[in-house]
Formats: structure tokens, C-alpha cells, sequence
């Protein structure tokens, strides 16, 4: 989920899987669900598409190194496909640089 502020100052969560389009509406922005559903966000367009942004890349980052767990050695691959020589493995996605 992906958090942004009403017009209100009340927090709400969609879910960046089901964004279908983003909107300058001023200094606000306009979210339009894959549903049609459309949602007011105080926050303008850039900030909106840098949070969807930095979601993809944590999710890809996340997917790309598991975190290691207790009693297993740091970086270790979870499953087959983490391992460099699986044929599905997911390439780590640099650092986004400010």
C-alpha cells in the first residue's frame, strides 16, 4: 500500500497495483483506479509518482535480496530463482541516486 493525504489532512492507503492513472489537478493530484474510481490526494503529481516509484523499487529490491533469516547466513538465496544461475533470477536494482 501506498499512503497519501486527503484534501482533509486524513491519511488513506491504495493500492499502487491498481493505479491506472495520475492527474495534475492544481497543486493537488487526482488518482484513477484500474476500477474507475478516482481519489483527491493533497499531495501534487511529481511527489504521487515518486511514492508509486520508490513502492516498485522496494518491491523489487525486496524480491532481488530476501532478507536473511535467523540462523541463516546474510544474502543466502531463500529460493532457486534468487540464485544468480537460476535461469528466472531477478537482477538487483541499483540504489535510486538523490
Amino acid at each position: 500500500m501506498i499512503l497519501l493525504t486527503t484534501l482533509r489532512g486524513e491519511r488513506f492507503g491504495l493500492n499502487p497495483d491498481l493505479v491506472e492513472e495520475i492527474r495534475a489537478n492544481g497543486a493537488n493530484c487526482v488518482v484513477t483506479m484500474i476500477t474507475g474510481r478516482s481519489h483527491t490526494a493533497r499531495e501534487d503529481i511529481d511527489t504521487v509518482q515518486e511514492i508509486l516509484h520508490d513502492h516498485r523499487v522496494d518491491l523489487l529490491r525486496q524480491a532481488s535480496h530476501p532478507p536473511a533469516e535467523s540462523g541463516e547466513q546474510p544474502g543466502r538465496p531463500e529460493h532457486p530463482w534468487h540464485h544468480p544461475d537460476h535461469p528466472d533470477y531477478l537482477t538487483p536494482v541499483p540504489d535510486k541516486e538523490h
